[in-house]
């Protein structure tokens, strides 16, 4: 039972890293999988040096 709540908790992160980002050039579908296939916070780092898609880098 504690397996399926620790789940969804999981999943639940994974969903919330896709829709940080959905502004940058992957979108939340790849980046929804990647969270499920690294982790939410491995990937919630890689977001965060990362910059949106529509901005420009000098």
């Amino acid at each position: 039972m504690m397996g399926a709540v620790y789940a969804i908790i999981y999943l639940i992160f994974c969903v919330l890293v896709g829709l940080c980002g959905t502004q940058r050039r992957l979108g939340f579908f790849a980046t929804f999988i990647a969270s499920i296939i690294v982790t939410p916070v491995v990937v919630l780092v890689i977001l965060l040096f990362t910059a949106p898609a529509n901005s420009t880098r000098l």
